[in-house]
């Protein structure tokens, strides 16, 4: 029987796992570094927003059909990357997009970051926290990171708002979201972004200085690029400040020469190494997510067919 690791326990990983036991027989094992399964859907989206239910029943199925899971176990730390791939025929890399963005900014005092915001209040339950330390909150950025930061800030405080460097047909994130984001009240400042971060003499946020910006021609991503307004900067008052402006993926905790090969394969340049999902592609919804492990499953398939 082939073995098989997955190094993530989120939708990525379990359903691609799920597919891998619909067409073959495979032991599987799922390492997890926190306690229960769902990765950024556990951690970084809201319970109000997405119930886990969904993730339950899959995790059912898959214990009945013999799949292991180790959950609070951080591999590269707690265990050594070299020795899932020596006890298995295969070990797929579902891990996501965990390493924060703060723009240059020093965190702490009132300035973090959004998957850590989201963490702190779904997985901590700090919401009493926060109403103690904080009055008003800016969000920076315009995914749906940033949809789930401030919807889940105006539910414990009473000012929040949005700042987004482009307008709102370029903002990525879900029609819905920003809909819903509004009518709870969140105010939403298009071409507006933070230039500098605001602290008192004690080093604690006061506010930030932020740039007007102009759209112009369409950069590489074919959205409109910006360009600050020259003058326009100015001053917002708020002891919060959340920045949910991207993440990107580290493999170095597993393996300093682990590399992805391209976007439209799921085989890296370590033999019997896969990687799957946001850890692939960078944050995307959890429908792509899931999409996208069991195209991982076809490319596993393939290659355990062949002998490896």
């Amino acid at each position: 029987m082939k073995k098989i690791a997955y190094i993530g326990a989120g939708p990525s990983a379990l359903l691609g796992a799920q597919a891998l036991l619909n067409k073959g027989d495979y032991q599987i094992s799922i390492y997890d570094k926190n306690n229960r399964s769902g990765g950024a859907a556990y951690t970084g989206i809201p319970s109000w927003r997405f119930s886990l239910a969904f993730i339950d029943r899959v995790e059912k199925e898959l214990k009945e059909k013999g799949t292991q899971f180790y959950y609070n176990v951080e591999v590269g730390k707690d265990i050594p990357f070299a020795k899932l791939r020596e006890e298995n025929d295969v070990v797929v890399v579902a891990i996501g997009a965990q390493i924060e963005n703060l723009a240059g900014f020093e965190a702490g005092n009132g300035y973090e970051a959004g998957l850590t915001l989201l963490y702190n209040l779904n997985i901590l339950h700090q919401e009493k926290d926060y109403q103690e330390k904080y009055q008003s909150a800016i969000v920076w950025g315009g995914g749906n990171v940033a949809m789930d930061c401030c919807r889940s800030l105006k539910r414990i405080l009473p000012d929040v708002q949005l700042l987004y460097r482009r307008s709102q047909d370029e903002m990525p994130a879900s029609k819905g979201e920003v809909k819903d984001a509004v009518k709870e009240g969140v105010v939403f400042h298009y071409l507006e972004n933070i230039a500098d971060i605001v602290r008192d003499v004690k080093g604690s946020v006061t506010g930030v200085q932020a740039d007007t910006m102009v759209l112009g021609e369409k950069d590489e991503s074919g959205r409109a690029s910006v360009h600050v307004q020259e003058g326009s900067k100015h001053f917002i008052p708020a002891d919060l400040v959340v920045a949910a402006v991207g993440q990107k993926v580290d493999f170095s905790v597993l393996d300093e020469g682990l590399k992805t090969l391209s976007k439209s394969e799921h085989k890296t340049n370590l033999e019997g190494v896969f990687v799957c999902g946001d850890a692939l592609y960078g944050p995307a919804m959890i429908g792509n997510a899931i999409k996208d492990g069991k195209a991982c499953s076809e490319e596993v398939f393939e290659y355990l067919s062949q002998g490896h």
